[in-house]
C-alpha cells in the first residue's frame, strides 16, 4: 500500500495554493461569468434606454442675520445678540418642511403639470410609458413626497449662501421651481415677522398687566406684615440683640469659670473645716498676704522663745512675754483663717448666683434672637418679591416701549437671490454610463461570489484544503479535466492532453515504486457512482504502463460496458462474458492493439444477472492464467456504492485504485465506498482525483507542456510479434 510520506505531497505553499484554488473555480467558469455579466449590462442598457432624462436647475439665496440690538420676536425678546448659527440652519430646514412645499404646489398648480401625472418612462415603447400615469388628477398631499425627494436644499459651507436645486424631466419646470421656491420663502418672511412683531407687542402688554398685579399683590403682603409685627427697623433690633447675644454669652463664660474653680476650693474647705492646719495647707488660703505676715511673725516668736529657752527658765519674764506674744500671734492666726474661709463661702455663693442670673439673661436673649430672626425672614421674603415683580415690571415696560419705536422694521434675516435659476441645457439624470459600469461590476461581483462560495460549500474534494483533511485513503494521483473534440475522438480512442497524460504517468511511477512491496500485477479499478471517469483512467493506465510492459485490460462492468464504446467497437462483440460462459476462445474475445503492447478484453454480452458471472471460479482461473502472459492487468469494476461486483472481483486483485470524481463526488458516498471495500478486506492502495480544476498538482508540466508543443518528437513504435 502507499502510504502518507509517498502518496503525492499536496503541501505547498497554503497562501499561493488557497489564493489559486479561490481563483480557479472563476478562470474554469469564465465563459458563463462573461454571459451572466453581459446579459446584465445588456438588460440594464436596455432598462436605462427607457427612462426619461432628468434636468437640474439651481438657484442660489442668501440667508444672513441682520438684527439691531433689540428683537421683536417672542425668544429673543431679553437677548441682544446676532441671530445664532441654529436659527440660521432653522432657516435651511424650513425650506425642506412640508408645509413650504404645499405652498409652492399650490401657487405653480403643479397638480395639473404633465410631469407629476405621466411615468418615468419615454414613448420608446407604449407598454412602459403607460406605466406610473395618473388616471385621475392628485392630490396636493400626494404630490408632497415626490416634490420633496427631487428637492435639494445645500447650505455651502462656510457662507450665508444656500443652494436650491429642482430635478425634473422638464428643464422649464426644473427652472420654474428653483425660482418658485426662493420668491415663496421671501414672502413667508414678510408674513412672520409682521406677524411676529404683533404677537409681540400683545404678549408684553399682556405680561405687562400680569406683572402689576403681581407686583399690588406683594406690596400690599409686605406693608401688611410690617404692621402687624410693628417693624420699623427690623435690621438694627436685630443687629443689637445679636450683639447682646454674643456679650452675655462671654459673660455666661467667664462666671461659670470663676464659679468651677471657686467650688473646688469650697469642697476642700469643706472638707476640713475644723482643722486649721490642714486648711492652712490650702494654696487659696496660704497664700493671702496678711496670713503670710502672721505666720512669718510666728515663726520669728518660735524662734526667739527657743533662743529665750537656751538662757532662761520656763518663769523669767522675758520668755513670758514672749510665750505670750506667740500666743497671741497663733490666735491671730486661727482667727484670720476663719475669716479668710467665710470670705472664699461668700465668693462661691455670689458666683453661682451670678450664673444662674446670667444663664436666665442669655436664654431671654437668644428667645429675642429667634424671634427677630424669623421676623427678618419672613420680612426679606416679602421683600424679595416685591423687588423681583419691580424689576421684572420695569423690564417689560422698557421693552414694550422699545417694540412700539422699532414699528418700521420687518426681518431678523435679510434674503436675497444672488443667482436666479436658468433652463439648464445638459441632463442630470440618469447617468446611463456609470449605471452601466457599475451594474456590471456589480454583476461580476456576484456571480463571483456566487461561484466562489458554491466551491467551498461543496463537500467534495476539490480543493487541496480539503484533501488536507481526507484522512479514509492516501491520494495517489490528480488528474485534471479535459475536453477531447468529438473528431479526435473518433480517430483516436486514446487521445488526451499533454496534462492529463503527464498525471498518468505520475500515477504509473507512483504504483511501480513502493518502496514497502513488490508492484502489484493485478490492479481494479473501481469508483463510487456511475461517470466518474474510471473507464477512461483504466485505458490511459493500461496504455501507460503498455508503453513499458505487456498489458491486458478486462472491462468487467458488465453492465454499463463503455470500453467497447470508447474504442469504437461493436457491443455485441464476444468478451468477457463469453468467456465465463464458454461460448468463445479466448483469441476470439481479447482485442490486439498493433501499436502497443496492450490487448483489451471488453465486458462482451451483457448477462442478466452480471455478478453470478463475476462469482464463478472460472474468472479467478483466467485472471491466474492471464497472469502467466502479462506482466499487468488492470480490471476495470462497477462502481461499488451501486453493486457489489467491486466487492467480488477486489478479493481477486492485488490492488484496488478508487477513482474520485473531485467536483461531483461528495465525501459520503467516498466514506462509504471505501467502507464497504475495507468489509470484505479489499487491498485500497489509495484513490485517484479524477476530473480536477480546482487543484493545481502538475504546475511543472502546465508550464513545460502545452497543447502547441513543438519540441516532441513522435518514434516510431516497434510493432509486436
Amino acid at each position: 500500500m502507499l502510504n502518507d510520506n509517498q502518496s503525492v505531497n499536496f503541501n505547498a505553499p497554503n497562501q499561493e495554493i488557497d489564493l489559486k484554488e479561490v481563483l480557479r473555480p472563476l478562470w474554469s467558469r469564465r465563459w458563463q461569468i462573461v454571459f451572466f455579466t453581459l446579459l446584465v449590462s445588456l438588460m440594464v442598457s436596455f432598462y436605462v434606454s427607457l427612462l426619461k432624462p432628468s434636468f437640474k436647475a439651481t438657484a442660489i439665496l442668501q440667508i444672513g442675520s441682520n438684527k439691531p440690538a433689540n428683537t421683536l420676536s417672542i425668544n429673543d425678546a431679553f437677548n441682544e445678540s446676532s441671530a445664532s448659527k441654529e436659527q440660521v440652519k432653522t432657516q435651511y430646514e424650513l425650506l425642506k418642511s412640508r408645509k413650504f412645499a404645499e405652498r409652492v404646489i399650490i401657487s405653480l398648480n403643479l397638480v395639473e403639470h404633465q410631469e407629476f401625472n405621466s411615468g418615468k418612462y419615454n414613448d420608446k415603447i407604449s407598454f412602459f410609458a403607460d406605466i406610473g400615469k395618473r388616471t385621475s388628477r392628485p392630490t396636493v398631499s400626494s404630490l408632497i413626497s415626490i416634490f420633496e425627494s427631487r428637492l435639494t436644499i445645500a447650505p455651502i459651507a462656510s457662507t450665508e449662501l444656500v443652494k436650491i436645486s429642482f430635478a425634473a424631466h422638464s428643464p422649464q419646470l426644473a427652472q420654474k421651481v428653483a425660482n418658485q421656491i426662493g420668491l415663496t420663502y421671501l414672502q413667508y418672511q414678510d408674513e412672520i415677522h409682521s406677524a411676529s412683531k404683533e404677537s409681540t407687542s400683545q404678549w408684553l402688554v399682556d405680561q405687562l398687566e400680569e406683572l402689576e398685579k403681581k407686583l399690588e399683590t406683594s406690596e400690599q403682603a409686605l406693608q401688611e406684615y410690617r404692621e402687624a409685627e410693628g417693624i420699623v427697623d427690623i435690621l438694627g433690633i436685630a443687629g443689637l440683640v445679636s450683639s447682646e447675644l454674643t456679650e452675655l454669652t462671654s459673660s455666661a463664660i467667664r462666671a461659670e469659670k470663676i464659679k468651677d474653680d471657686l467650688e473646688v476650693t469650697y469642697q476642700s474647705m469643706q472638707k476640713r473645716r475644723k482643722n486649721t492646719a490642714q486648711l492652712l495647707e490650702l494654696q487659696e488660703i496660704s497664700q493671702q498676704s496678711d496670713l503670710v505676715q502672721l505666720r512669718r511673725a510666728d515663726e520669728k516668736a518660735a524662734r526667739k522663745i527657743f533662743e529665750l529657752s537656751k538662757r532662761y527658765g520656763p518663769k523669767h519674764p522675758k520668755r513670758i512675754a514672749v510665750q505670750a506674744e506667740l500666743e497671741s500671734l497663733q490666735k491671730g492666726i486661727v482667727q484670720l483663717v476663719d475669716e479668710i474661709v467665710i470670705s472664699i463661702e461668700k465668693d462661691y455663693l455670689n458666683s453661682s448666683e451670678k450664673v444662674k442670673a446670667t444663664n436666665n439673661r442669655l436664654a431671654i436673649a437668644k428667645v429675642d434672637y429667634l424671634r427677630l430672626s424669623r421676623l427678618q425672614n419672613k420680612f426679606s421674603q416679602l421683600q424679595r418679591e416685591v423687588d423681583t415683580n419691580k424689576e421684572l415690571y420695569n423690564n417689560y415696560l422698557v421693552r414694550l416701549k422699545e417694540t412700539d419705536a422699532m414699528g418700521n422694521y420687518k426681518a431678523n434675516f435679510y434674503v436675497r437671490f444672488i443667482d436666479k435659476a436658468i433652463i439648464p441645457t445638459d441632463r442630470f439624470a440618469p447617468k446611463k454610463a456609470l449605471i452601466v459600469i457599475m451594474s456590471f461590476m456589480l454583476s461580476f461581483a456576484i456571480i463571483a461570489i456566487i461561484i466562489i462560495m458554491r466551491e467551498i460549500s461543496m463537500d467534495t474534494l476539490n480543493s487541496r484544503r480539503k484533501l488536507d483533511s481526507f484522512t479514509e485513503a492516501p491520494v495517489l494521483a490528480i488528474l485534471p479535466k479535459f475536453q477531447a473534440p468529438s473528431a479526435e475522438k473518433k480517430s483516436d480512442p486514446y487521445y488526451t492532453d499533454n496534462r492529463f497524460t503527464e498525471a498518468v504517468r505520475t500515477l504509473r511511477t507512483s504504483l511501480l515504486f513502493n518502496g514497502e512491496s513488490k508492484p502489484a500485477k493485478v490492479i481494479a479499478i473501481t469508483s463510487s457512482v456511475p461517470n466518474e471517469g474510471k473507464s477512461t483512467i483504466a485505458l490511459h493506465l493500461a496504455r501507460s504502463f503498455s508503453e513499458m510492459e505487456k498489458v491486458l485490460l478486462i472491462e468487467a462492468d458488465m453492465r454499463h460496458p463503455t470500453v467497447a464504446k470508447n474504442m469504437n467497437l461493436s457491443p455485441h462483440r464476444p468478451g468477457l462474458s463469453n468467456l465465463l460462459a464458454k461460448t468463445h476462445q479466448i483469441n476470439e474475445c481479447i482485442i490486439r492493439d498493433k501499436n502497443l503492447k496492450l490487448d483489451i478484453l471488453t465486458s462482451g454480452i451483457s448477462p442478466a444477472n452480471p455478478l453470478v458471472f463475476l462469482s464463478m471460479k472460472r474468472l479467478n482461473m483466467l485472471i491466474k492464467v492471464f497472469g502467466n502472459f502479462y506482466d499487468r492487468i488492470i480490471i476495470e469494476t462497477p462502481p461499488v456504492n451501486a453493486v457489489s461486483d467491486a466487492a467480488i472481483i477486489s478479493k481477486l486483485v492485488e490492488t484496488v485504485l478508487y477513482v474520485v470524481h473531485g467536483e461531483k463526488t461528495k465525501r459520503e458516498q467516498i466514506t462509504t465506498g471505501l467502507r464497504m471495500l475495507k468489509q470484505v478486506n479489499a487491498p485500497i492502495e489509495g484513490i485517484i482525483i479524477n476530473h480536477s480544476q480546482s487543484i493545481d498538482a502538475d504546475k511543472y508540466q502546465n508550464k513545460y507542456y502545452n497543447e502547441r508543443a513543438n519540441n516532441i518528437v513522435k518514434l516510431p513504435v516497434r510493432k509486436q510479434c
